[in-house]
Protein backbone atom coordinates (compact mmCIF):
# COMPACT_ATOMS: atom_id res chain seq x y z
CA UNK A 1 0.00 0.00 0.00
CA UNK A 2 1.29 3.43 -1.01
CA UNK A 3 0.48 7.10 -0.42
CA UNK A 4 1.01 9.99 -2.29
CA UNK A 5 1.37 12.72 -0.14
CA UNK A 6 1.36 16.79 -1.70
CA UNK A 7 4.56 18.69 -1.45
CA UNK A 8 3.10 21.38 0.53
CA UNK A 9 1.48 19.43 2.96
CA UNK A 10 -1.62 18.20 3.81
CA UNK A 11 -3.68 21.64 5.77
CA UNK A 12 -5.48 20.79 8.90
CA UNK A 13 -7.93 23.43 10.14
CA UNK A 14 -4.79 26.50 11.28
CA UNK A 15 -2.29 23.00 10.81
CA UNK A 16 0.25 22.26 8.15
CA UNK A 17 1.54 18.46 8.02
CA UNK A 18 4.33 17.89 6.33
CA UNK A 19 6.15 14.78 5.68
CA UNK A 20 10.00 13.91 4.75
CA UNK A 21 10.68 12.98 0.90
CA UNK A 22 12.61 9.38 0.69
CA UNK A 23 16.03 10.93 -0.45
CA UNK A 24 15.64 12.94 2.87
CA UNK A 25 14.83 9.96 4.84
CA UNK A 26 17.46 7.52 3.29
CA UNK A 27 20.86 10.40 2.65
CA UNK A 28 22.87 10.32 5.31
CA UNK A 29 23.77 13.55 7.34
CA UNK A 30 26.70 14.55 8.78
CA UNK A 31 27.33 16.81 12.01
CA UNK A 32 28.16 18.97 11.39
CA UNK A 33 26.99 61.80 21.86
CA UNK A 34 28.51 58.29 21.80
CA UNK A 35 28.86 56.24 24.76
CA UNK A 36 32.86 56.41 24.09
CA UNK A 37 33.18 53.45 26.78
CA UNK A 38 32.90 50.81 24.26
CA UNK A 39 33.15 52.32 20.94
CA UNK A 40 36.60 51.56 19.95
CA UNK A 41 39.34 52.88 17.02
CA UNK A 42 37.00 52.00 13.73
CA UNK A 43 36.08 53.32 10.35
CA UNK A 44 34.46 56.80 10.02
CA UNK A 45 30.89 54.99 9.02
CA UNK A 46 27.63 57.63 7.56
CA UNK A 47 24.33 57.09 7.81
CA UNK A 48 22.94 55.01 4.13
CA UNK A 49 20.80 56.86 2.34
CA UNK A 50 17.81 53.99 3.22
CA UNK A 51 14.97 54.75 0.79
CA UNK A 52 17.20 55.22 -2.67
CA UNK A 53 15.16 53.86 -5.52
CA UNK A 54 18.25 51.04 -6.33
CA UNK A 55 17.25 49.21 -3.20
CA UNK A 56 13.41 49.74 -3.51
CA UNK A 57 13.88 48.68 -6.82
CA UNK A 58 15.38 45.06 -6.34
CA UNK A 59 13.10 42.21 -7.40
CA UNK A 60 12.46 39.95 -4.85
CA UNK A 61 13.74 36.12 -5.88
CA UNK A 62 11.05 33.42 -5.07
CA UNK A 63 10.93 30.79 -2.64
CA UNK A 64 12.49 28.03 -4.84
CA UNK A 65 14.69 24.38 -3.73
CA UNK A 66 17.99 25.30 -2.41
CA UNK A 67 20.92 25.04 -4.74
CA UNK A 68 23.65 25.44 -2.45
CA UNK A 69 27.54 25.25 -3.31
CA UNK A 70 28.57 23.52 -0.27
CA UNK A 71 29.21 19.79 -0.15
CA UNK A 72 31.10 17.13 2.36
CA UNK A 73 34.21 15.82 0.67
CA UNK A 74 35.58 12.60 2.42
CA UNK A 75 39.41 12.26 2.81
CA UNK A 76 40.21 15.55 1.12
CA UNK A 77 43.49 16.14 3.22
CA UNK A 78 45.12 12.68 3.62
CA UNK A 79 45.99 12.95 7.38
CA UNK A 80 46.62 15.87 10.25
CA UNK A 81 50.25 15.66 12.19
CA UNK A 82 49.44 16.34 15.70
CA UNK A 83 52.76 17.54 17.67
CA UNK A 84 53.33 17.33 21.10
CA UNK A 85 56.79 17.24 23.05
CA UNK A 86 57.71 13.34 22.04
CA UNK A 87 55.62 12.15 19.55
CA UNK A 88 54.58 12.60 16.74
CA UNK A 89 51.18 11.01 15.28
CA UNK A 90 49.51 11.05 12.11
CA UNK A 91 45.79 10.88 11.91
CA UNK A 92 43.34 10.92 9.38
CA UNK A 93 41.03 13.87 8.26
CA UNK A 94 37.49 12.14 7.31
CA UNK A 95 35.67 15.71 6.61
CA UNK A 96 36.45 18.97 5.13
CA UNK A 97 33.77 21.76 3.74
CA UNK A 98 34.14 23.50 0.30
CA UNK A 99 31.13 25.34 -2.08
CA UNK A 100 29.47 22.71 -3.93
CA UNK A 101 26.50 20.65 -2.82
CA UNK A 102 25.09 19.04 0.69
CA UNK A 103 22.15 18.59 2.47
CA UNK A 104 21.76 20.68 5.67
CA UNK A 105 22.30 19.58 9.07
CA UNK A 106 19.00 18.96 9.38
CA UNK A 107 17.05 15.43 11.24
CA UNK A 108 14.28 14.72 8.48
CA UNK A 109 11.26 14.33 10.21
CA UNK A 110 7.06 15.19 10.34
CA UNK A 111 7.22 18.59 11.12
CA UNK A 112 3.77 20.89 11.78
CA UNK A 113 3.47 24.28 11.33
CA UNK A 114 1.19 26.30 12.81
CA UNK A 115 -0.42 29.40 11.91
CA UNK A 116 -0.42 32.09 14.35
CA UNK A 117 -3.87 32.29 15.91
CA UNK A 118 -3.59 35.21 18.96
CA UNK A 119 -1.50 38.49 18.29
CA UNK A 120 1.35 36.69 19.95
CA UNK A 121 4.00 37.08 16.66
CA UNK A 122 6.36 34.09 18.21
CA UNK A 123 3.95 32.00 16.67
CA UNK A 124 5.99 32.29 13.69
CA UNK A 125 8.93 31.33 15.84
CA UNK A 126 7.52 27.25 15.39
CA UNK A 127 9.44 26.16 13.17
CA UNK A 128 13.22 27.57 15.65
CA UNK A 129 11.37 26.02 19.25
CA UNK A 130 11.55 23.12 17.08
CA UNK A 131 14.71 22.91 16.14
CA UNK A 132 16.07 23.72 19.16
CA UNK A 133 14.72 19.71 20.76
CA UNK A 134 17.67 18.58 18.26
CA UNK A 135 20.40 20.87 19.75
CA UNK A 136 22.14 17.46 21.53
CA UNK A 137 22.70 15.68 18.34
CA UNK A 138 23.34 18.71 15.78
CA UNK A 139 24.36 22.14 15.58
CA UNK A 140 21.54 24.86 15.62
CA UNK A 141 22.76 28.68 14.24
CA UNK A 142 21.31 31.81 15.07
CA UNK A 143 22.57 34.51 13.30
CA UNK A 144 21.58 38.23 14.60
CA UNK A 145 22.56 41.03 12.64
CA UNK A 146 22.10 44.56 13.56
CA UNK A 147 23.16 48.15 14.09
CA UNK A 148 25.76 49.63 16.26
CA UNK A 149 23.30 48.61 19.49
CA UNK A 150 25.17 44.92 19.09
CA UNK A 151 28.70 46.31 18.66
CA UNK A 152 30.79 44.20 20.61
CA UNK A 153 28.47 41.16 20.83
CA UNK A 154 26.30 43.27 23.00
CA UNK A 155 23.01 42.07 23.82
CA UNK A 156 23.77 38.73 21.59
CA UNK A 157 26.38 37.50 23.93
CA UNK A 158 23.58 37.15 26.68
CA UNK A 159 21.25 35.73 24.32
CA UNK A 160 24.07 33.49 23.28
CA UNK A 161 24.83 32.30 27.07
CA UNK A 162 21.09 31.57 27.46
CA UNK A 163 20.62 29.35 24.76
CA UNK A 164 24.04 27.23 25.53
CA UNK A 165 23.50 26.71 28.78
CA UNK A 166 19.88 25.57 28.18
CA UNK A 167 20.49 23.38 24.79
CA UNK A 168 24.39 23.12 25.31
CA UNK A 169 27.23 24.17 22.36
CA UNK A 170 30.13 26.29 22.45
CA UNK A 171 31.94 28.93 21.33
CA UNK A 172 30.99 32.73 19.90
CA UNK A 173 30.57 31.59 15.97
CA UNK A 174 30.92 33.97 13.08
CA UNK A 175 33.80 36.76 13.07
CA UNK A 176 35.37 38.21 10.09
CA UNK A 177 38.90 37.82 9.23
CA UNK A 178 40.20 41.41 11.37
CA UNK A 179 37.64 42.91 14.01
CA UNK A 180 38.15 46.86 13.98
CA UNK A 181 35.48 46.69 16.89
CA UNK A 182 36.65 44.90 19.97
CA UNK A 183 33.96 41.79 20.80
CA UNK A 184 33.52 40.96 24.68
CA UNK A 185 33.86 37.16 24.34
CA UNK A 186 37.01 37.03 21.85
CA UNK A 187 40.52 38.68 21.48
CA UNK A 188 41.89 38.59 18.11
CA UNK A 189 43.54 40.15 15.86
CA UNK A 190 46.33 39.80 12.86
CA UNK A 191 49.48 39.72 11.88
CA UNK A 192 51.62 39.93 8.56
CA UNK A 193 55.13 39.50 8.72
CA UNK A 194 55.26 38.95 12.01
CA UNK A 195 53.72 42.65 12.57
CA UNK A 196 50.35 43.08 14.45
CA UNK A 197 48.49 45.10 12.85
CA UNK A 198 45.75 48.18 14.12
CA UNK A 199 42.25 48.40 12.75
CA UNK A 200 43.23 50.49 10.03
CA UNK A 201 45.60 48.01 8.55
CA UNK A 202 45.31 44.71 7.55
CA UNK A 203 44.14 43.46 3.88
CA UNK A 204 41.69 45.42 2.03
CA UNK A 205 38.33 45.64 3.79
CA UNK A 206 35.22 45.98 1.39
CA UNK A 207 31.63 46.87 3.59
CA UNK A 208 27.98 46.75 1.61
CA UNK A 209 27.00 49.05 4.65
CA UNK A 210 28.67 52.34 6.03
CA UNK A 211 30.51 54.96 3.90
CA UNK A 212 30.49 54.23 -0.02
CA UNK A 213 34.60 54.51 -0.11
CA UNK A 214 34.91 51.22 1.20
CA UNK A 215 32.59 49.15 -1.33
CA UNK A 216 33.25 47.20 -4.29
CA UNK A 217 32.11 46.75 -7.57
CA UNK A 218 29.88 43.82 -7.50
CA UNK A 219 28.08 41.94 -4.76
CA UNK A 220 30.14 39.59 -3.30
CA UNK A 221 30.64 40.81 0.57
CA UNK A 222 29.19 37.21 1.94
CA UNK A 223 27.26 36.74 4.94
CA UNK A 224 28.28 39.19 6.56
CA UNK A 225 28.25 42.30 4.25
CA UNK A 226 31.97 42.67 4.40
CA UNK A 227 34.77 40.67 2.80
CA UNK A 228 38.56 40.89 3.91
CA UNK A 229 41.07 40.89 0.33
CA UNK A 230 43.90 39.18 0.62
CA UNK A 231 45.99 40.42 -2.28
CA UNK A 232 49.91 41.96 -2.16
CA UNK A 233 49.01 44.87 -5.07
CA UNK A 234 46.48 46.41 -2.51
CA UNK A 235 48.10 45.27 0.96
CA UNK A 236 52.29 44.60 0.66
CA UNK A 237 52.03 41.50 2.35
CA UNK A 238 48.53 40.47 2.50
CA UNK A 239 48.77 36.93 0.78
CA UNK A 240 50.44 35.67 3.89
CA UNK A 241 48.42 36.47 7.20
CA UNK A 242 48.06 35.33 10.59
CA UNK A 243 45.26 35.38 12.49
CA UNK A 244 45.61 34.73 16.22
CA UNK A 245 42.17 33.87 18.26
CA UNK A 246 41.68 33.61 21.98
CA UNK A 247 38.48 32.77 23.71
CA UNK A 248 38.54 35.58 26.87
CA UNK A 249 35.59 35.32 29.86
CA UNK A 250 34.98 33.27 33.20
CA UNK A 251 35.98 30.07 32.75
CA UNK A 252 32.37 28.70 33.30
CA UNK A 253 30.95 30.27 30.40
CA UNK A 254 30.37 27.99 27.17
CA UNK A 255 31.47 30.50 24.42
CA UNK A 256 35.05 30.16 25.60
CA UNK A 257 35.54 26.43 24.51
CA UNK A 258 35.12 25.52 21.12
CA UNK A 259 36.28 22.36 18.99
CA UNK A 260 35.89 22.77 15.25
CA UNK A 261 36.69 26.25 12.97
CA UNK A 262 34.82 26.78 9.71
CA UNK A 263 36.58 29.29 7.40
CA UNK A 264 35.00 30.91 4.82
CA UNK A 265 36.91 32.13 2.02
CA UNK A 266 37.40 31.57 -1.79
CA UNK A 267 40.88 30.82 -3.24
CA UNK A 268 42.88 30.83 0.32
CA UNK A 269 44.42 28.43 1.91
CA UNK A 270 45.84 27.74 5.72
CA UNK A 271 46.29 26.03 8.33
CA UNK A 272 45.54 25.72 12.27
CA UNK A 273 47.71 25.81 15.22
CA UNK A 274 46.50 25.14 18.62
CA UNK A 275 49.21 24.45 21.89
CA UNK A 276 50.08 20.84 20.46
CA UNK A 277 48.23 20.65 16.87
CA UNK A 278 49.05 21.60 13.97
CA UNK A 279 46.16 20.85 11.11
CA UNK A 280 46.70 20.98 7.30
CA UNK A 281 44.85 21.80 4.40
CA UNK A 282 44.80 21.79 0.83
CA UNK A 283 43.36 24.75 -0.83
CA UNK A 284 40.07 24.51 -1.07
CA UNK A 285 37.40 27.66 -0.51
CA UNK A 286 35.84 26.37 2.60
CA UNK A 287 37.40 24.53 5.41
CA UNK A 288 36.01 22.42 8.71
CA UNK A 289 38.57 22.07 11.22
CA UNK A 290 38.12 19.76 14.08
CA UNK A 291 40.09 20.67 17.10
CA UNK A 292 40.08 19.00 19.99
CA UNK A 293 37.58 19.47 22.93
CA UNK A 294 37.45 22.35 24.86
CA UNK A 295 40.12 24.89 23.01
CA UNK A 296 40.09 28.19 24.03
CA UNK A 297 42.76 29.37 21.99
CA UNK A 298 44.40 28.94 18.17
CA UNK A 299 46.08 30.17 15.44
CA UNK A 300 45.22 30.34 11.57
CA UNK A 301 48.10 30.71 9.10
CA UNK A 302 46.36 31.86 5.83
CA UNK A 303 48.13 31.83 2.16
CA UNK A 304 46.92 33.23 -0.88
CA UNK A 305 45.14 35.66 -3.49
CA UNK A 306 42.11 35.69 -2.45
CA UNK A 307 38.88 36.78 -0.12
CA UNK A 308 37.96 35.92 3.48
CA UNK A 309 34.21 36.13 4.49
CA UNK A 310 34.83 35.22 7.97
CA UNK A 311 35.94 32.44 10.53
CA UNK A 312 33.57 30.48 12.77
CA UNK A 313 33.91 29.42 16.35
CA UNK A 314 32.18 26.67 17.18
CA UNK A 315 30.87 22.68 18.35
CA UNK A 316 29.66 20.19 16.49
CA UNK A 317 26.27 20.18 18.52
CA UNK A 318 24.53 22.39 20.30
CA UNK A 319 23.79 26.54 19.59
CA UNK A 320 25.66 28.88 17.89
CA UNK A 321 24.60 32.42 17.81
CA UNK A 322 26.73 34.54 15.26
CA UNK A 323 26.63 38.57 16.23
CA UNK A 324 26.79 40.75 12.95
CA UNK A 325 26.91 44.22 14.15
CA UNK A 326 26.68 47.00 10.93
CA UNK A 327 27.40 50.25 12.33
CA UNK A 328 25.34 53.25 10.66
CA UNK A 329 23.29 50.40 8.72
CA UNK A 330 19.51 50.74 8.59
CA UNK A 331 18.97 46.99 7.61
CA UNK A 332 18.38 48.04 3.72
CA UNK A 333 21.52 46.00 2.49
CA UNK A 334 20.22 42.73 2.16
CA UNK A 335 18.97 43.03 -1.38
CA UNK A 336 22.70 44.20 -2.39
CA UNK A 337 24.55 40.75 -1.14
CA UNK A 338 24.87 38.13 -3.03
CA UNK A 339 21.97 35.65 -2.37
CA UNK A 340 23.80 32.80 -3.58
CA UNK A 341 26.33 33.77 -0.13
CA UNK A 342 23.78 34.17 2.22
CA UNK A 343 21.83 30.81 1.03
CA UNK A 344 24.68 29.16 0.98
CA UNK A 345 25.99 29.96 4.52
CA UNK A 346 22.27 29.85 6.19
CA UNK A 347 21.65 26.47 4.69
CA UNK A 348 25.66 24.86 5.42
CA UNK A 349 25.33 25.95 8.99
CA UNK A 350 21.53 24.67 9.81
CA UNK A 351 20.29 28.15 10.50
CA UNK A 352 17.25 28.18 11.82
CA UNK A 353 16.72 31.88 13.51
CA UNK A 354 17.38 34.78 11.62
CA UNK A 355 17.05 38.11 13.62
CA UNK A 356 16.98 41.93 12.07
CA UNK A 357 17.56 44.45 14.44
CA UNK A 358 17.37 48.31 13.06
CA UNK A 359 15.53 51.00 13.22
CA UNK A 360 17.53 53.82 14.71
CA UNK A 361 19.68 54.98 12.21
CA UNK A 362 16.19 55.66 10.39
CA UNK A 363 15.12 57.82 13.46
CA UNK A 364 17.21 61.18 13.38
CA UNK A 365 16.66 61.86 9.73
CA UNK A 366 12.49 61.09 9.37
CA UNK A 367 10.12 64.08 9.88
CA UNK A 368 6.96 62.67 7.94
CA UNK A 369 4.90 59.01 8.21
CA UNK A 370 5.52 59.15 4.66
CA UNK A 371 9.28 58.82 5.23
CA UNK A 372 8.58 56.10 7.75
CA UNK A 373 5.74 54.34 5.42
CA UNK A 374 8.74 54.17 2.94
CA UNK A 375 11.16 53.47 4.87
CA UNK A 376 9.05 50.17 6.28
CA UNK A 377 8.16 48.77 2.65
CA UNK A 378 12.19 48.92 2.54
CA UNK A 379 12.63 46.71 5.20
CA UNK A 380 9.82 44.44 4.01
CA UNK A 381 11.71 43.70 0.52
CA UNK A 382 14.89 42.63 2.72
CA UNK A 383 12.68 40.35 5.09
CA UNK A 384 11.18 38.69 1.78
CA UNK A 385 14.93 38.60 0.42
CA UNK A 386 16.00 37.01 3.53
CA UNK A 387 12.88 34.30 3.57
CA UNK A 388 13.90 33.31 -0.08
CA UNK A 389 17.58 32.67 1.10
CA UNK A 390 16.49 30.82 3.89
CA UNK A 391 12.57 29.42 3.89
CA UNK A 392 13.18 27.16 6.71
CA UNK A 393 14.05 29.58 9.18
CA UNK A 394 12.46 31.41 11.55
CA UNK A 395 12.78 35.08 11.89
CA UNK A 396 12.68 37.40 14.32
CA UNK A 397 12.90 41.55 13.47
CA UNK A 398 13.73 43.60 16.66
CA UNK A 399 12.50 47.37 16.10
CA UNK A 400 14.39 50.11 17.57
CA UNK A 401 15.03 51.53 21.44
CA UNK A 402 13.59 54.98 22.80
CA UNK A 403 15.76 57.48 21.76
CA UNK A 404 15.27 61.09 23.04
CA UNK A 405 16.19 64.12 21.06
CA UNK A 406 16.16 68.22 22.64
CA UNK A 407 13.19 70.11 21.60
CA UNK A 408 12.17 73.00 23.07
CA UNK A 409 15.24 72.80 25.81
CA UNK A 410 13.73 69.62 27.18
CA UNK A 411 14.81 65.98 26.31
CA UNK A 412 11.85 64.58 24.48
CA UNK A 413 10.88 61.10 22.36
CA UNK A 414 11.95 61.31 18.71
CA UNK A 415 8.35 62.24 17.18
CA UNK A 416 8.53 59.18 14.66
CA UNK A 417 9.90 56.63 17.05
CA UNK A 418 6.22 55.31 18.31
CA UNK A 419 5.31 55.49 14.75
CA UNK A 420 8.04 53.70 13.23
CA UNK A 421 7.51 50.69 16.34
CA UNK A 422 3.71 50.63 15.18
CA UNK A 423 4.86 49.90 11.46
CA UNK A 424 7.28 47.91 12.48
CA UNK A 425 4.70 45.05 13.95
CA UNK A 426 2.11 45.68 11.46
CA UNK A 427 4.75 44.74 8.29
CA UNK A 428 6.10 42.01 10.62
CA UNK A 429 2.81 40.75 11.27
CA UNK A 430 2.22 40.53 7.60
CA UNK A 431 5.30 38.71 6.77
CA UNK A 432 4.34 35.91 8.92
CA UNK A 433 7.52 36.78 11.33
CA UNK A 434 8.16 37.75 14.83
CA UNK A 435 8.66 40.98 16.57
CA UNK A 436 9.91 42.52 19.61
CA UNK A 437 9.72 45.90 20.83
CA UNK A 438 12.72 47.14 22.55
CA UNK A 439 10.82 50.44 22.77
CA UNK A 440 7.72 49.14 24.67
CA UNK A 441 10.03 46.91 26.54
CA UNK A 442 12.02 49.63 28.04
CA UNK A 443 8.87 51.66 28.72
CA UNK A 444 7.66 53.27 25.61
CA UNK A 445 7.73 57.17 25.26
CA UNK A 446 10.39 59.12 27.35
CA UNK A 447 11.66 55.89 28.49
CA UNK A 448 15.46 56.78 27.45
CA UNK A 449 15.43 59.70 29.75
CA UNK A 450 15.40 56.89 32.53
CA UNK A 451 17.59 54.77 31.52
CA UNK A 452 19.97 57.36 31.03
CA UNK A 453 19.40 58.65 34.63
CA UNK A 454 20.26 55.31 35.61
CA UNK A 455 23.39 54.90 33.84
CA UNK A 456 21.94 51.63 31.26
CA UNK A 457 22.42 54.43 28.69
CA UNK A 458 25.09 57.18 27.13
CA UNK A 459 24.55 60.92 27.24
CA UNK A 460 23.41 60.94 23.42
CA UNK A 461 20.44 59.08 24.45
CA UNK A 462 20.57 56.45 21.86
CA UNK A 463 23.03 53.66 22.69
CA UNK A 464 23.39 51.61 26.01
CA UNK A 465 25.58 51.54 28.17
CA UNK A 466 27.26 47.85 29.11
CA UNK A 467 24.68 47.56 31.71
CA UNK A 468 21.91 48.49 29.96
CA UNK A 469 22.89 46.10 26.86
CA UNK A 470 22.91 43.21 29.37
CA UNK A 471 19.64 44.45 30.40
CA UNK A 472 18.29 44.52 27.16
CA UNK A 473 19.78 40.99 26.33
CA UNK A 474 18.21 39.28 29.47
CA UNK A 475 14.70 40.76 28.18
CA UNK A 476 15.32 39.82 24.81
CA UNK A 477 16.49 36.08 26.12
CA UNK A 478 13.42 35.95 28.53
CA UNK A 479 10.90 36.51 26.17
CA UNK A 480 12.54 34.03 23.29
CA UNK A 481 12.32 31.47 26.29
CA UNK A 482 9.03 32.06 26.98
CA UNK A 483 7.64 32.27 23.49
CA UNK A 484 8.72 27.98 23.70
CA UNK A 485 5.50 27.65 25.74
CA UNK A 486 3.05 29.73 24.27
Amino acid sequence: MSFAIPSSGVSIGSWTLHWPTITEVFEPNKPLALDTTWIAESEDFSILDIVDGDTLSVPIREVRPLEPKFRLIDSVVDSVVILSVDTVVTASVDTLVVFDDIKPNVIPSATVKQQSSNNDTRNYMRSFYHALDSAEVMPIRVVHYGDSQIEEDRITDILRERLQNQYGGGGVGLLPLHQTIPTRGVRQWITINGIKQNSKGGPKRYLIYGSRSMRQEGNDYGMMGQVAVMDSTLVPGSQHITLHLESIGKKNKAHRYFNQVQLFANNVHGRILTSDTIIESSSQEARLFYLPDSTTTCQIQLHGRGKVYGVSLETSTGVMVDNIPMRGCSGTIFTRINSGSLRDYFYQTNTRLIIMQYGGNMIPQSKTTSAINNYVNNLRQQVRHIQSCAPYASILFIGPSDMSTRIDGQMVTYPMVPYLDKQLKKMASEEHIAYWSMYNAMGGQGSMITWVEKELAGKDYVHFTRAGANKIGKMLADWIAQGKDI
